[in-house]
């Protein structure tokens, strides 16, 4: 996950060219300052997160499950599909996506949200895997995985209809290259990306 131009081959194996950023199309020319600082956002936010997901939780008096099924735009894909398996507070997120149909993403996401009102934020954190192929002669299928931590909110506009946006920070932590002659270790620099949701309750 180095840095990539047109020419060479990024995460994942797949050329930037054709899967502009996502997994596949990193350059990694965010600037360094920024990517720190979102992370340490993620960091300080998260202990407060811990220490108030218990009595949050025994609040609300929703024990069943709730599904939600929806669209996704930008995050692990330029668009996708979702599907959230929500308790009272707590939720798994299961995102399945695409950047130019050379390689397929699917997220499972933990999320824990916040407080009772229509607008709710929530942490979360999950992995990313991404397969694909560069269809050239001679490359294998790559593979990349990567660890998630989004920050966002949810918002309950209609009683069953949700919106809702985050910036997730994106670190690599596995990868096998479709280049089977690239033996580039993995870049483990965080990358913040943004993402949105439309979400229904069926």
């Amino acid at each position: 996950m180095g840095p990539s131009n047109s020419g060479r081959h990024a995460l994942g194996g797949i050329p930037t060219q054709t899967a502009r950023g996502g997994p596949a199309g990193f350059t990694w020319e965010i600037p360094r300052g920024l990517a720190r600082r979102v992370a340490l956002l993620c960091v300080l936010f998260s202990a407060p997160a811990g220490l108030l997901a218990s009595p949050l939780a025994a609040q609300d008096p929703a024990d069943d499950m709730q599904l939600r099924i929806g669209v996704t735009a930008g995050g692990i894909g330029s668009f996708g599909a979702s599907v959230e398996f929500l308790w009272g507070s707590r939720s798994i997120d299961v995102n399945l996506a695409t950047f130019t149909f050379n390689e397929v993403s699917l997220a499972v996401t933990g999320k824990q949200y916040f407080g009772s009102a229509d607008l709710r934020p929530f942490l979360g954190v999950g992995l990313w895997g991404s397969v694909g192929s560069t269809g050239q002669d001679g490359d294998q299928t790559g593979k990349a995985l990567l660890l998630r931590l989004p920050v966002g909110g949810d918002w309950n506009f209609t009683g069953t209809h949700h919106l809702g946006a985050s910036l997730a920070v994106n670190v690599g932590l596995w990868i096998d290259r479709a280049d089977p002659d690239d033996d580039r270790p993995i870049n483990q620099s965080p990358v913040p990306l943004p993402g949105a949701y439309y979400r229904f309750e069926p």
